[in-house]
């Protein structure tokens, strides 16, 4: 090879890449070049490696590559060479586009797709005609991007590929979308995934984000069920297609969808699925939505300390991150679950939060929110006139977002004070023999001002269990000043709610229409509608035991499944263990070898060099036989307490398992044997009252009496928290249930540090046929249930009706 062809092949790129570095230095310092040189340098190269330096620059140094493509299209002109021209305004408008130079982002794309058409390249032609309608639609200029779209889908049809197509359609699709015409949107995603049959992996992940949107746009439409539907088909793709970030994104959304049908115990399973997988990739962004979204579940079902930890492990990702909007969004929730508990003094602080924050730099939306539930409880607790302040300025705030369905809420809110503190004054001055003054008249017609406008715009906007409300508010404060409108407008209510079965709303507007008649004069209506309202009474109070008993449910499916966690957490800690026992056992082994080879050699030495081997050997014998003992003697201690629970020195649920799992692997040959599960009677009390080392003493109290009533040969173990487990081979169902009832009496008849508890048992036997471990176990929870909700401190045996109630 002749020196010159030397220098083109190695020293031109070299230089390039040498001069390339310095000029991004100068870039990332001064934002401009710092030596002639570098640009005499630039001068020399070609469009083609000019382009390819501007795109390895394009994540990196934004100004630097735009210069770079600069350059090259205007070599590419000047030599009329118009594909690297086109790919030059290409490049130019991603960039415009990554700094939210939006025109020069379209124009970029626009002249692309002019010289694509020109060279007759049907395929770049479609890619920069997307990009040119997706700049269109994001400067919302909607209609210039549907007559491009419209323009470009006879184009990809007589293409011929079905994912041009579909990309067409779903680019449409997405301009209804930002202009929220859902429905629009949803036909168009539609259209496009009967163009994403194909099992290539490109395909079916660009169908499986067309399912994400219209998943999206059914969940604007509130479409909950649908929402739900087309995120299950979502993940299913996700899942053929092992993409793990995709999977636990998808299982939140989804987890999300089934927490608003109400499905608490599914949404808790996604959402523990999409905590699992965070836990194996990197995405600390996408774990902290999941941990929320999991706090925001067990808020649901009524378990708030779980709640308060898992927002809270969210809340301090997104303070380390200093993601201002999402920490106010994890505080708001903190103190939702706080209002629930009654703390309000808590919950105000989390609100306090958001509230003490510049406005600048607080989302309205999250601020509006803190203010609007600050003003309720204020009002709860009596405090008129913050609660006035925080409820209208949330209600300006949703005014200037034009948010009227929130509106309406803080209209409703402000009538709600203005109603309370007309009744105050109404009091006082009942009370002091006086009639009503000028203020609670000024109260009450204000009051009625805030329900009318509160009725007025969720009429606007169609929503109408906010209309059912508003009327049901309104006519309640009109029934002292004009009556025949109060009754009118409560009417309205209760056909309304009736019309969306809106039962509570009904019992309210059933109460007050009593009232009314009554007033009036009308005995046989006002009875009526009593009989109505008692009616509808005894209905809502059986959907509230079924809303009970299905929360019930969820609690102990989300105990069930932490359970199972830790279950794991303690297999893989075991095996760690062995693993750690395995490799000493291997070393030894290595060691022993090597004084097996040492033995070999030794006649090759010489007398004196033979002894002083054997010490040395004798020596390493004594020292490998002292590390294996120690090992040995470690590993007897560590498998002592990976089966025990350090706190009550029980077995714990691994050893429960490994005992049941073999017993059961011989269950033919099982004649008697049973099981007790055993729950502390509101231990919680105990913790909140005494704190949680007095707590544990009564834990490992009661685990004491457990193990002596039981006999020699029968296991206890903690299940968890406060619940015990008792195995009882070769026990009958009668001496069980006599062994429960001395535990139960034991108990109850103990003292602990000057405290009494109690606790409820469930009973099981393997006569009842259950299968596994796993079966026995949930019918001895459910007995245990049964226990609890006849009163506790009871001991309940297992039978078939159990299951139906």
């Amino acid at each position: 090879m002749s020196f010159t062809r030397l220098i083109n092949k190695y020293a031109r790129p070299l230089t390039f890449g040498i001069f390339t570095f310095f000029l991004s230095s100068a870039y990332s310092q001064d934002n401009a070049p710092q030596t002639s040189v570098t640009s005499i340098e630039i001068d020399k190269l070609s469009d083609s490696e000019l382009l390819k330096q501007a795109k390895l620059l394009k994540y990196t140094n934004i100004p630097l590559s735009i210069e770079l493509t600069n350059k090259a299209l205007k070599l590419s002109n000047e030599h009329n060479n118009l594909n690297k021209s086109a790919q030059a305004h290409t490049l130019l408008g991603k960039l415009a586009e990554k700094s939210n130079e939006i025109d020069q982002s379209m124009e970029h794309f626009y002249q692309a797709s002019l010289i694509y058409k020109g060279l007759g390249d049907e395929r770049e032609q479609i890619k920069s005609s997307l990009y040119y309608a997706n700049s269109l639609f994001t400067a919302k200029r909607y209609d210039d991007a549907n007559k491009i779209i419209d323009e470009l889908l006879p184009v990809t049809q007589q293409y011929g590929d079905e994912l041009y197509i579909a990309k067409t359609l779903v680019t449409k699709g997405d301009g209804y979308y930002q202009q929220e015409n859902y429905s629009d949107a949803i036909v168009q995603y539609s259209n496009a995934t009967s163009h994403l049959s194909n099992d290539n992996k490109t395909i079916q992940k660009q169908l499986a984000q067309t399912y994400k949107r219209i998943a999206q746009s059914y969940k604007r439409l509130k479409d909950k069920k649908q929402t739900a539907s087309f995120y299950k088909k979502t993940l299913d793709i996700f899942i053929e297609l092992e993409d793990k970030k995709s999977i636990a994104h998808t299982l939140h959304n989804l987890s999300t969808a089934e927490r608003n049908l109400g499905n608490y115990v599914i949404a808790l399973d996604y959402s523990m699925r999409a905590l699992e997988i965070h836990e194996q990739i990197e995405d600390p962004e996408g774990r902290a939505k999941a941990l929320l979204g999991t706090g925001i579940i067990y808020r649901h079902i009524g378990r708030y300390e779980k709640s308060l930890n898992y927002v809270h492990e969210a809340h301090l990702y997104y303070k380390a991150v200093n993601n201002i909007s999402a920490m106010l969004n994890t505080s708001n929730q903190m103190g939702f679950v706080y209002t629930r508990l009654k703390k309000f003094q808590q919950a105000r602080s989390f609100y306090q939060l958001t509230i003490d924050l510049p406005e600048e730099k607080v989302d309205p939306k999250d601020l509006a929110t803190a203010l609007r539930e600050m003003a309720v409880i204020d009002l709860s607790s009596g405090n008129y006139a913050s609660a006035m302040t925080m409820a209208k300025k949330s209600h300006n705030i949703y005014k200037a977002l034009n948010e009227k369905s929130k509106c309406s809420i803080t209209a409703r809110i402000i009538g709600n004070i203005y109603y309370a503190q007309d009744n105050e004054t109404q009091d006082k001055a009942a009370l002091n023999g006086r009639t009503q003054n000028n203020l609670s008249h000024n109260n009450h017609t204000r009051a009625i001002a805030y329900y009318e406008e509160s009725l007025a715009l969720a009429t606007e906007i169609g929503h109408k269990t906010y209309q059912a409300k508003a009327l049901t508010y309104l006519g309640r404060a009109l029934l002292t000043s004009n009556i025949d409108k109060a009754v009118e407008l409560l009417k309205k209510s209760l056909k309304l709610s009736t019309e969306i079965d809106y039962k509570s709303q009904r019992l309210d507007a059933y109460n007050l229409l009593r009232k009314a008649e009554k007033m009036r004069g009308n005995i046989t209506e006002s009875l009526r509608y009593a009989e109505k309202e008692l009616s509808l009474t005894r209905v809502l109070q059986k959907e509230r035991e079924d809303d009970e008993l299905i929360l019930a449910k969820a609690n102990l499916h989300s105990y069930k499944i932490e359970m199972e966690l830790e279950s794991l957490k303690e297999k893989a800690k075991l095996n760690q263990l062995q693993l750690a026992k395995k490799n000493s056992e291997i070393e030894i082994a290595g060691q022993a070898r090597k004084i097996s080879e040492l033995e070999l050699t030794k006649n090759q030495y010489a007398s004196i060099a033979l002894a002083s081997l054997l010490a040395i050997c004798l020596l390493a014998v004594i020292f490998i036989y002292l590390k294996f003992s120690n090992s040995k003697k470690r590993n007897k201690e560590l498998n002592y307490l990976a089966a025990r629970d350090p706190l009550t020195n029980c077995y714990n649920r691994r050893i429960l398992f490994d005992f049941m799992n073999r017993d059961f692997a011989n269950s033919e040959q099982l004649d008697e044997y049973c099981i007790i599960l055993v729950d502390i009677d509101h231990f919680k009390a105990v913790n909140d009252t005494y704190g949680h080392s007095t707590g544990d003493s009564v834990l490992r109290e009661v685990a004491n009496i457990l193990q002596t009533c039981v006999r020699q040969n029968d296991i206890v173990s903690r299940f968890g928290g406060e619940e015990f487990c008792i195995v009882l081979p070769g026990a009958s169902q009668e001496q069980t249930m006599r062994i429960a009832e001395a535990m139960r009496l034991e108990v109850e008849t103990s003292h602990f540090d000057e405290i009494t508890t109690t606790c409820s048992f469930g009973v099981s036997s393997i006569k009842f046929n259950a299968k596994d471990p796993t079966e026995l176990i949930d019918q001895a929870d459910l007995a245990l249930f049964k226990s609890k909700s006849n009163g506790r401190n009871l001991v309940t045996l297992w039978d078939k009706t159990l299951e139906s109630e």
